[in-house]
């Protein structure tokens, strides 16, 4: 009798853990197929969105922002971004927590981007305020080739930056708690003709900001304190060599070093100088670090000025 009570839970029990196991299935089977109706859909809208590549500023507005979006973002960032920035995402990746191990002869110049931390060098938005999506899309873009740390990814379609920027805002709760107070871009005017008298004015700038004691008295990135700059990471940092164009990780034209001398490289000592400079005294340091440059004339930069300006107005 008790065998037969015990064959009876038995077969309860094996008959319950059959259903459980159908149910987990059928779940799955459900929940496969849902996912894959979805992502298909998200796909079917994706690659209608810009697949350009080799350019720097974006030619179409970002597809929707979507868990489909996220989740390609992410896909792309471990397939792409993983190896630097790591599995966190907070830069501690292989290539930088190895380096000295594996290939100290090429170590990163300085730790790869903690995007938990969301803080960022190269921004239109003014010091302490979160890089606009176009500011981040420009960035991968063009990447930070003159650290010689972070490559440019404008060979990747436009669409794929658009969806790593998605996945990227993910990472810190900063985009979500500081959103009420993000501020609008910095207004950035045409650019003044050089002349000798801005240049001699730009000087005095240079001299009384006190520019030397890190990029040197000929810009060359030299100065007394160079040494010991450290970022926001106490790791070392070299200051700009204003004589070498390729070596700006932001714009090098006018427009570009004005915006650095604006706003600022956040987790770096380069300040704003927004709150120290009038627009015109800004222009005019513009002007005189650019005349540092080998080669560097007033004539070519107004010719070069006004070519520029032609093109946009015609």
């Amino acid at each position: 009798m008790k065998q037969s009570k015990l064959k009876v839970v038995l077969m309860l029990v094996i008959a319950g853990l059959v259903a459980s196991v159908s149910m987990a299935v059928i779940g799955s089977a459900t929940s496969s197929k849902t996912s894959s109706s979805r992502d298909e859909g998200f796909y079917t809208s994706f690659f209608k969105y810009s697949s350009a590549t080799g350019n720097i500023k974006p030619v179409s507005e970002s597809p929707p922002v979507t868990p489909g979006l996220i989740k390609y973002g992410k896909w792309t960032y471990r397939g792409l971004c993983i190896g630097c920035h790591g599995v966190g995402a907070d830069g501690n990746g292989a290539v930088w927590e190895l380096a000295d191990e594996l290939s100290p002869d090429h170590k990163l110049p300085r730790k790869p981007r903690d995007f938990t931390s969301a803080v960022f060098k190269v921004r239109s938005t003014p010091s302490g305020s979160l890089p606009t999506d176009r500011d981040l899309f420009m960035t991968i873009s063009r990447g930070l080739v003159a650290d010689e740390d972070m490559p440019a990814f404008k060979f990747l379609p436009e669409r794929d930056r658009w969806a790593v920027i998605a996945y990227l805002k993910t990472l810190s709760k900063t985009w979500v708690e500081d959103k009420e107070y993000q501020e609008a871009p910095i207004e950035i005017g045409e650019p003044p003709m050089p002349t000798a008298e801005m240049l001699i004015a730009g000087k005095q700038v240079y001299k009384e900001m006190k520019c030397a004691k890190c990029h040197g008295v000929l810009g060359k990135g030299d100065g007394p304190s160079a040494p010991q700059l450290e970022d926001d990471n106490g790791l070392a940092i070299e200051p700009r060599d204003f004589t070498d164009a390729s070596k700006f990780v932001a714009g090098s034209d006018p427009a570009g070093i004005y915006q650095t001398f604006t706003t600022g490289f956040d987790g770096t000592p380069m300040p704003s100088f927004a709150d120290f400079l009038e627009e015109e005294q800004r222009w005019q340091l513009v002007w005189y670090v650019t005349s540092l440059r080998p080669g560097w004339s007033i004539e070519k930069a107004r010719v070069e000025l006004r070519v520029k300006n032609g093109k946009a107005s015609g």
